[in-house]
């Protein structure tokens, strides 16, 4: 126990100890409502690991871990089940999917609520377990395998990871998410429904965010491997430089007699285990110098934006042009309205129908039958209110209900 702080445990515990009928009412009814209860608290039990979001938004469950040791102290059948194996879990919900169908159509209210708790902790397991392996995959990729400091370990455990990455895409690709629509071929509450379907999204989800994790890998698992090349190199370098030295000073380098004077009586030439950036002499080459340690990738050049022109012809304005008709079917009802009688639209086009000529207005009076019962059915349902049409025609021979209308009467309703 080296490795955990007693004063944490401790805070756990107070915790659990002062939100203790929160707790229990969440484990005992499922979940709370966040409405009910201050948000500082929510926050608070939700940052220490106690409760989790449930889908319902606003609503908390008590965490995995706390049910199950809850679940074990109260001797309650726990839902654990073991996560490594895709095929399994999918067969677990299988199973309590089963069971809340069948308790569900027997009208067996609370093994109906048990069985879907069962199944929403399940798949909050599931869901919880691959992501914080994802998670942990790609903490592992951006920090360079920070755990382990030397570069033939990191080459290592990216192998480890890659292999594990692997395994779990082929295993996760041998489900198709599709079928686990036939969960849903019932007369299913809304609830369960839901569950299942955030179920599947997010199984659609996983698959490509983990083939990026695996291209991820294999792009640094490359470039462990030729940083260990190149370390390598330079250590056999080094190693050979050690042993065969190209040139060596001799201590008494200023006794020998063919030295040149300006040599034996210049100033110390000043060593340093680091460059001084102060001098500005060897700002330039020492940029250089760094830009072909760092091996920079070649930056592309920037293209030449181009321009265009953009214009905008003015809106025009067109007037809004009316059937010459369907103005007269106005001024018929309008007639009716107005005189309180009723109109018949074949005696309203035989009275109007030279002038209409005389504005070289034509209409055949079947159209203008047709159109005024077409504008009749055009009307608010207060403007049909007030007027009633009547149809004259003759019954169709070898027919029932169907008739030839040779006229319409626009009337006024007699107001009861």
């Amino acid at each position: 126990m080296a490795g955990f702080d007693s004063n944490q445990v401790a805070t756990l515990l107070r915790q659990i100890g002062a939100y203790n009928e929160l707790l229990a009412n969440a484990y005992v009814y499922g979940s709370m409502a966040s409405d009910e209860q201050d948000g500082n608290t929510i926050n608070l039990l939700h940052k220490s690991g106690l409760i989790r979001p449930d889908d319902s938004p606003g609503e908390y469950r008590v965490t995995t871990d706390l049910k199950r040791m809850l679940n074990r102290l109260m001797r309650k059948q726990s839902s654990y089940r073991q996560l490594t194996d895709m095929g399994k879990v999918i067969d677990a919900i299988d199973e309590v999917v089963r069971d809340y169908e069948a308790a569900t159509n027997a009208k067996e209210q609370e093994d109906a609520e048990y069985y879907l708790d069962q199944l929403d902790d399940l798949l909050y397991e599931t869901k919880d377990s691959l992501n914080n392996n994802l998670d942990t995959m790609h903490f592992a990729i951006v920090s360079q395998f920070g755990f382990v400091s030397s570069l033939s370990n990191k080459i290592r455990q990216n192998e480890r990871y890659l292999s594990h990455a692997q395994k779990l895409l082929n295993e996760l690709q041998q489900i198709d998410p599709q079928d686990c629509y036939e969960w849903l071929d019932w007369l299913c509450p809304n609830e369960f429904a839901r569950k299942i379907s955030n179920f599947i999204y997010w199984y659609n989800q996983i698959l490509p965010k983990l083939r990026l994790i695996i291209d991820n890998m294999r792009i640094s698992l490359f470039r462990l491997r030729r940083d260990e090349k190149q370390a390598s190199q330079l250590r056999n370098m080094a190693r050979f430089l050690r042993k065969h030295p190209e040139f060596d000073l001799d201590e008494n380098l200023f006794e020998l007699p063919n030295l040149p004077e300006t040599l034996k009586y210049a100033a110390v030439m000043p060593l340093k285990s680091y460059v001084d950036t102060k001098q500005t002499d060897i700002e330039q080459p020492l940029i250089k110098l760094i830009q072909t340690l760092r091996k920079q990738a070649v930056i592309a050049p920037v293209k030449s934006r181009t321009i265009g022109e953009v214009s905008l012809k003015p809106v025009e304005k067109i007037a809004a042009e009316e059937d010459f008709f369907e103005q007269q079917t106005e001024a018929l009802f309008e007639k009716v309205i107005i005189n309180n009688c009723a109109i018949s639209a074949l005696t309203f086009y035989q009275e109007l129908q030279n002038t209409w000529l005389d504005e070289s207005q034509e209409i055949t009076p079947k159209e203008w039958i047709e159109l005024v019962f077409s504008c009749y059915c055009k009307l608010t349902n207060a403007q049909q209110n007030a007027l009633n049409i009547k149809m004259k025609g003759v019954a169709v021979t070898g027919t029932t209900d169907n008739y030839s209308y040779s006229d319409v009467v626009i009337e006024l309703k007699q107001s009861a």
